[in-house]
C-alpha cells in the first residue's frame, strides 16, 4: 500500500493542471476528503505570469461623459439611460468597463463583496433596462437594452460566485490561470482523489452529509485565504488558492448530484 501511494503521488506531481482537473473532476474520477479540514497553505505553481499590483489596474483615464447615441446629450460615462427627460433611451455599452463598474461598484476590483447588495444592484439594473420594457420601442432601444441586460447578467453571475470572482479578478490584474500551468502539490491531489473515493463508497445520506460538511469547511477556508491574498496584493498566493478552490467546488458539485442507490462509478486518476 505504501509503495502504491508513493507511486500515485509521484504520478500526480507530474499531472498538468488542465489534465488533473479533467481527470479528477469528471464523474469518472476517484477523489478524497481527508479529515483535516484546514489546508490553505501556499501551493507551488510553475510558469506563473508576473502579476500586476491592484493599484495599477485603474490607471487608464477616460472621459466623464459621452454623447447620447440618439440626441447627442452629454451623459455620464456609465449611464444606462440618456439623462435628457425628452429622450431617456438606453445607452450603448461603455467601452473599458469592468464587471464591478457594471453593477455600480468601485472600479477597483475587490474579492470581498456584499452578496445581498450585489443582488439588489443587479435587480435594479434589470428593472431599468430589461429588454421586455422596450419591446415597443425603436430597434436601437431594443438592441442596446438587450446588450446592457446581457452584460449585467454576466457581471452578476461572475461576481456572485467565489471561484468565478477570483478568476475574473486575476484576469483583470494580468495573472490569469493558464491550462499549461501545473500544480506541484501531490498532497492536494491525493486529498482530492481520496475525497472522491469516499464519495464513491458512501451508502447513506448521513455519510454524504459528513463528507459535505468537511468539504464546505475546505471551501470556506480557501475563500478566506483568497480574501487575505487579494487584500495583501499577493496574486501568486491568490492564483494558487483559486486553483485549489476549483477542486473543492468540483467535489461540491458531485456531492449535490449524489443519489442514494446510484453510487458514483469512478476510475483512478
Amino acid at each position: 500500500m505504501a509503495s502504491l501511494i508513493t507511486t500515485t503521488r509521484a504520478k500526480a506531481a507530474q499531472i498538468p493542471f488542465s489534465t488533473a482537473m479533467t481527470s479528477t473532476v469528471s464523474r469518472s474520477s476517484r477523489v478524497i476528503l481527508s479529515t483535516a479540514a484546514n489546508n490553505t497553505s501556499t501551493r507551488n505553481l510553475s510558469n506563473l505570469t508576473p502579476p500586476r499590483r491592484l493599484n495599477t489596474i485603474m490607471n487608464t483615464k477616460r472621459p466623464e461623459t459621452r454623447p447620447c447615441w440618439k440626441c447627442s446629450t452629454p451623459v455620464p460615462y456609465l449611464a444606462l439611460q440618456c439623462t435628457n427627460p425628452e429622450c431617456k433611451v438606453v445607452q450603448t455599452l461603455a467601452p473599458g468597463v469592468n464587471y464591478f463598474e457594471t453593477l455600480g461598484l468601485s472600479p477597483e476590483p475587490s474579492y470581498d463583496v456584499d452578496l445581498k447588495d450585489l443582488r439588489l444592484r443587479f435587480f435594479k439594473i434589470q428593472q431599468l433596462i430589461h429588454p421586455d420594457s422596450y419591446s415597443q420601442n425603436t430597434n436601437g432601444d431594443q438592441v442596446y437594452a438587450q446588450q446592457q441586460s446581457s452584460l449585467a447578467n454576466k457581471a452578476y453571475s461572475t461576481l456572485k460566485e467565489p471561484l468565478s470572482r477570483a478568476n475574473y479578478i486575476l484576469e483583470l490584474l494580468g495573472a490569469p490561470i493558464h491550462e499549461t500551468e501545473s500544480l506541484n502539490e501531490p498532497e492536494l491531489l491525493m486529498e482530492v482523489m481520496e475525497a472522491r473515493e469516499l464519495l464513491e463508497e458512501a451508502q447513506t445520506e448521513d455519510e454524504v452529509q459528513e463528507l459535505k460538511n468537511v468539504n464546505d469547511t475546505r471551501i470556506k477556508d480557501t475563500v478566506e485565504g483568497l480574501s487575505k491574498a487579494f487584500k495583501g496584493q499577493d496574486l501568486e498566493q491568490a492564483k494558487t488558492l483559486a486553483i485549489e478552490l476549483q477542486y473543492w467546488i468540483r467535489i461540491q458539485n458531485v456531492i449535490r448530484d449524489w443519489v442514494a442507490g446510484h453510487p458514483i462509478v469512478a476510475d483512478h486518476v
